[in-house]
């Protein structure tokens, strides 16, 4: 990472089920949306997610593409939980995103 570049972390946690998703998503949007500049490297902390549905899936890749349209650097945390990657993997993402096992290994990936 280079000395100008701060790592932005929006950490999620718990089920990323369709009744979380709908309490959380506003805000979460909010957080991707702070995230403008283009010499910082966004970071999505799924290392305490232990479910994700399809919803929670969609929350991603619309980050994703948040960032991307902004030429932002961005990465996945993992999720500790082998389901979640699971669905990770089957949805496709995980060839979309970089992920990393902590934050301070995506800190270094950059």
């Amino acid at each position: 990472m280079t000395d100008a570049a701060q790592l932005k972390s929006i950490k999620l946690v718990g089920r990323l089920d369709t009744a979380r998703v709908g309490e959380i998503e506003t805000g979460f949007y909010a957080e991707v949306g702070f995230i403008k500049d283009k010499s910082d490297i966004a970071i999505i902390d799924l290392s305490d997610v232990s479910f994700l549905s399809s919803l929670g899936i969609r929350l991603l890749v619309t980050a994703g593409k948040t960032f991307s349209q902004r030429q932002l650097r961005f990465g996945v945390v993992a999720s500790k939980s082998p389901d979640v990657m699971e669905a990770l993997d089957i949805s496709g993402i995980t060839g979309l995103f970089r992920f990393f096992d902590s934050e301070e290994e995506a800190r270094a990936g950059f």
